[in-house]
């Protein structure tokens, strides 16, 4: 992995912005050398005691002090704007890799909340924050070669010895890289652990109160944040240490150039004007081999946050990170675009040939069954038999890598599960369902303009006289993770949600776990009239009773073979 060539086509996916706003803090961190210059002209001049000189001399250096000022404002406004645009393109890539239903684009999800605040927050942050780094060390590297050309001419061998503290910075840099990146993964672990836990915490309030666990909870955060803090500690005395050691390294440089200029200074050589010049120039010569020790800190970081952001982009290759593609918000439609609807494929007959699904904590092997148009079949089996495992192994939502096994829907194998077992051909319900802050109408359709399928969906789910008993009927907001509704109401929700889709076959995990019998039977009956074709996983008697066929689960295979119950 070359990070300065992934950092390269990031900062150039706006290049237009990217090189206004470089262009314009170059100027800033160069001028400075032109300053140096008229101020020791006027200097000569002052010696001279050639008035006119003087004040043309001050004019001057008050145009460039202006001048300065509006190329740090325009750089500020330009940079911005690049900032954002590199960190838009980091973010969506990640973002349509964890969207895509399959596909080159797809990539592996990510594991929590907190890894994915801490790769699309912070990482995107080091990789921007190392391209910035480029910016001071070009205006740094114009300078000093500017000031240098000055300063040769006065003293040539005081201006050698300022090119020493910068080898000395990359040398002491790339001595510490290898620790700074192991230091620097590791806060990057112990964030989104703590970050992970704060989300489950805040959104288990309830749970943890009325178990009394706020102990043991609080004790398990402590921990972790003691862990957070040590990390980070570490990684931060690690950066500070190298821009402190560029620093210093820096005043070595100058005091060297003292010492070596002593002897001119002791031959008459030096003028009031050569003084004011190296005076000028002193503090900004230390300016490179700081923002290069900081630049080259700033590579490891890059490096560790690449590493991290190509877990969930396409094949795991960093490259995939900075892809150039067009992101919504750069379009000027009136109307955002909605992408196509696949072609509906009806279905007649599923197979589902040897599948297999492997994890650490278990999962499905060699499962193979059969179902047919309008049936309704059921998976049951004790907990940990790999029910969920199989749904998910089914649609293509675990990872290749995971998987293996063949789907047919009519005859055709099934190249991509995860790309074709979607809306309208499938419709697929967690046994978590998961709703959002906003109306039940917008829970249900998701943004679809069809309502007209709206009030048959929530007939089928079940839901629909729970809707007609509210006030604002589907306009009812139903709060963060439709916290206004009971467990039962969630779930057949998500249901009706699932079936506005009006898909060929539903996919249903456990969906009846929180509804009563009555509910129940109605909800299955609907379906079963409606003649939607349903795989479930179930282990109630209400839907094992009305099953065609039930598949029995025991240690991730299929012990009984497909048939009427």
């Amino acid at each position: 992995m070359n990070v300065w060539s992934l950092a390269w086509r990031v900062s150039q996916h706006k290049r237009r912005v990217f090189w206004l706003g470089t262009a314009a803090f170059i100027l800033f961190f160069s001028l400075p050398a032109a300053a140096g210059w008229v101020l020791s002209r006027a200097f000569a001049g002052l010696e001279a005691e050639d008035t006119t000189q003087v004040v043309w001399l001050a004019g001057l250096l008050l145009v460039i002090e202006a001048l300065r000022m509006a190329a740090l404002h325009w750089g500020a406004v330009w940079f911005t704007q690049s900032w954002e645009f590199m960190s838009s393109l980091l973010r969506g890539n990640m973002l349509t890799a964890q969207l895509a239903n399959g596909g080159d684009d797809a990539g592996r999800p990510v594991t929590s909340p907190g890894e994915a605040l801490a790769r699309f927050r912070d990482d995107t942050k080091d990789v921007v924050l190392f391209v910035d780094s480029w910016i001071d060390v070009a205006g740094g590297v114009v300078f000093t070669v500017i000031a240098l050309s000055v300063l040769i001419t006065v003293d040539p061998v005081a201006t050698a010895v300022l090119v020493l503290p910068m080898a000395l910075v990359a040398l002491a840099t790339t001595a510490l890289g290898g620790r700074l990146r192991l230091v620097h993964r590791e806060d990057r672990a112990a964030t989104s652990e703590v970050t992970g836990l704060l989300g489950d915490v805040m959104s288990a309030t309830t749970t943890i109160k009325v178990n009394r666990a706020e102990s043991p909870v609080l004790e398990r955060l402590r921990r972790s944040m003691d862990q957070r803090r040590d990390t980070a500690v570490r990684s931060r005395v690690y950066e500070l240490g190298i821009r402190s050691l560029s620093q210093s390294l820096a005043e070595i440089g100058l005091g060297l150039v003292i010492l070596v200029a002593i002897g001119s200074l002791q031959r008459g050589d030096f003028g009031v004007a050569e003084i004011a010049l190296y005076l000028s120039y002193g503090g900004w010569l230390g300016f490179l081999p700081r923002m290069l020790g900081m630049m080259l800190a700033r590579s490891q970081q890059a490096k560790v946050a690449f590493s991290e952001m190509s877990a969930l982009v396409a094949d795991g290759d960093p490259a995939n990170t900075v892809v150039h593609r067009p992101f919504p918000f750069e379009q000027r439609e009136p109307e955002p675009h909605l992408p196509d609807v696949p072609e509906r494929l009806p279905l007649e007959r599923l197979e589902v040939r040897s599948l297999s699904a492997r994890y650490p904590t278990g999962g499905i092997d060699g499962v193979s069954f059969e179902l047919d148009r309008g049936s309704f079949t059921v998976i049951t089996g004790a907990i940990g038999a790999g029910k969920t495992t199989l749904l998910r192994a089914l649609l293509g939502l675990a990872w290749p890598d995971e998987a293996s096994g063949e789907v047919h829907w009519n005859g055709e194998l099934i190249e991509d599960r995860a790309a074709f077992l979607i809306p309208p051909q499938t419709a697929y319900l967690s046994q978590v369902p998961q709703l959002v802050s906003d109306s039940l109408a917008d829970n249900i359709l998701l943004g679809a303009t069809e309502r007209e399928r709206l009030s048959e969906s929530l007939r089928l789910a079940a839901v629909d006289r729970d809707v007609e008993a509210m006030v604002d009927g589907v306009a009812t907001r139903i709060g963060p993770r439709g916290l206004r509704l009971s467990g039962g109401q969630r779930q057949r929700v998500a249901t009706a949600r699932a079936l506005a889709r009006q898909p060929e076959l539903l996919v249903v995990d456990d969906v009846s776990s929180a509804l009563d019998v009555e509910t129940e039977l109605r909800l299955w009956d609907n379906l079963i009239k409606a003649g939607t074709t349903v795989l479930a996983v179930s282990h109630r008697r209400v839907a094992l009773d009305r099953a065609d066929q039930v598949l029995t689960l025991a240690a991730g295979r299929l012990v009984d073979r497909p048939g009427s119950p």
